[in-house]
């Protein structure tokens, strides 16, 4: 989501989508319409220093561009979680079907994770994928986007209260959000050496 600052000097929230796939893990990012905004949002005035993920060697909260007083917080702090977790799947399943794990099926054989996007389509198999992922999308934005414009009063961003095992915990939670972290600039670098031509494990390139 892009924020512009209008004539009025009120903020406006505009939609964006924007997709990435590898081989049948995908994010689609959708936000919610415009809301009307309010003069002084209470989610923007709360303590970021409160939040979990600084930076831990020092404790610190690293924010050059102060964007936690610019903007709502708890949307970004959602969106840091939600695509976190996206990316590490994503991660994962590049490498699965990479080493040749792969769903059973002759559309899929001798597909790379690089070249599945376009071999999805060809087949028709990103319907369904784009099904799918909508379907989520449309869920995660009838609950998000009624908190655009509040304090987010009992809602904690990323927490769905999905916890079947009962593993939460502090320690978990930092731990997820850092390596949701890790997981966004890993699979960057990934896609790029494997766009670039690398081949698994993607050390080098040809």
């Amino acid at each position: 989501m892009v924020l512009k600052l209008n004539s009025t000097s009120k903020w406006i929230p505009t939609p964006k989508i924007a997709t990435t796939s590898a081989f049948g893990l995908s994010a689609a990012a959708f936000v919610a319409p415009a809301l009307p905004a309010r003069a002084t949002r209470a989610a923007v005035q709360m303590g970021v220093e409160d939040m979990t993920g600084k930076y831990s060697l020092t404790g610190q909260i690293f924010d050059p561009l102060n964007l936690s007083t610019k903007f709502d917080v708890n949307w970004m702090r959602e969106a840091e979680i939600k695509h976190g977790r996206v990316t590490m799947l994503a991660f994962m399943g590049f490498i699965a079907n990479d080493a040749g794990i792969k769903f059973p099926g002759e559309a899929f054989e001798g597909v790379s994770s690089i070249e599945a996007h376009d071999a999805m389509v060809k087949s028709g198999h990103m319907w369904a994928l784009l099904f799918i992922v909508g379907g989520c999308e449309f869920i995660h934005l009838l609950r998000i986007a009624p908190m655009l414009d509040t304090d987010w009063d009992g809602v904690e961003p990323g927490n769905y209260g999905f916890d079947p095992f009962k593993l939460d915990s502090p320690a978990r939670r930092e731990a997820e959000l850092k390596n949701g972290r890790a997981a966004m600039l890993a699979f960057s670098g990934l896609v790029t050496q494997a766009a670039l031509g690398a081949t698994p494990p993607y050390w080098s390139l040809p």
